[in-house]
């Protein structure tokens, strides 16, 4: 997702009126990222041993995927962890359901993470129960990793006490589940089948990133763009590609725009759609280029194919 949403922002014109729209959506990504992989340093100060820790599953139930950040898997309780990288002086409204931020002399409201793990828990409960799972109760925590953050709540909101915590809690706050749940009712066995349902059942997120922002793939920009100028388009020399405005060759960079091709438009490229996305004179340039690459294909030779998806794993 990250790799679409920056190749996109490559690929998308400077005065497209979308484009904000982008940036603002990818820098909730990756602060999103950046909390989630801050947690690493708190998990090494849980148990390790016969607990199975998943990240971002992401699971089909009821026609409507749910997702959770971290499923913490023990033979007592399972820990549903939903991580929130917010920044400033938030406030957990019972009376409306929200979260109150405010930042910078910016007040806006987002929905409660409470009520997410809530449904979360409800959701995976339904898929534990459907794969003969045993009974084992699911706790949830909202857990704030920017140590910045201000954190208060309405009073008497007995939920946002209990279950929204600083990263650096989290440890105290497992002691206290693993005291609280003293049945132990998972085998290590049964919490490696577990770990192998969930997996299995997990479908990343990958979306059509011009469709979701609404932008016609007609106006992504066309050609092999520079590695360093990236909006400068090359010039295709005798056995290279040239950019005017650094005045160095590369000698691969169609690779790049094949890639970027994977990840806007599509998985399957024939010869006629390479000559036009990277602006080729000849349809014989662009079928010597593609055979070189020596990538799967299928079909017919007036209708071939190419794989791109061996080049997304490079």
């Amino acid at each position: 997702m990250i790799k679409k949403m920056n190749t996109l922002l490559k690929r998308i014109p400077l005065q497209q009126f979308k484009r904000k729209d982008v940036e603002e959506f990818l820098a909730k990504q990756m602060a999103g990222i950046r909390g989630e992989l801050s947690m690493d340093y708190f998990y090494r100060y849980l148990p390790q041993e016969g607990v199975k820790f998943l990240h971002n599953i992401r699971i089909l139930h009821q026609d409507y995927y749910f997702q959770i950040d971290t499923l913490i898997i023990t033979s007592k309780f399972f820990l549903i962890l939903e991580i929130k990288n917010i920044a400033g002086h938030i406030y957990f409204d019972n009376l409306f359901s929200q979260v109150i931020r405010l930042n910078d002399g910016r007040k806006e409201s987002f929905d409660d993470p409470i009520q997410q793990t809530e449904r979360q828990a409800y959701h995976l409960s339904e898929i534990l129960l459907h794969n003969k799972v045993p009974f084992i109760p699911i706790e949830a925590l909202v857990v704030i990793t920017n140590p910045k953050t201000l954190v208060e709540s309405a009073p008497g909101h007995k939920e946002a006490i209990n279950k929204v915590i600083k990263s650096g809690d989290l440890k105290w706050k497992f002691d206290d589940l693993n005291r609280k749940h003293a049945k132990e009712v998972l085998s290590k066995k049964d919490i490696k089948k577990v770990s192998r349902v969930l997996t299995k059942l997990h479908t990343p997120y990958n979306p059509d990133v011009c469709s979701l922002f609404k932008i016609d793939k007609n106006e992504l920009i066309k050609g092999v763009l520079c590695l360093d100028c990236e909006h400068i388009t090359l010039v295709r020399t005798k056995r290279s590609w040239y950019c005017i405005n650094c005045n160095q060759y590369y000698k691969d960079a169609h690779i790049h725009a094949l890639k970027d091709y994977a990840l806007l438009i599509s998985t399957e490229i024939t010869n006629k759609e390479f000559k036009d996305f990277l602006n080729l004179p000849t349809s014989s340039q662009a079928y010597h280029l593609l055979k070189a690459l020596y990538l799967p294909y299928s079909g017919s030779t007036k209708s071939l194919k190419y794989d791109l998806k061996p080049l997304l794993d490079e």
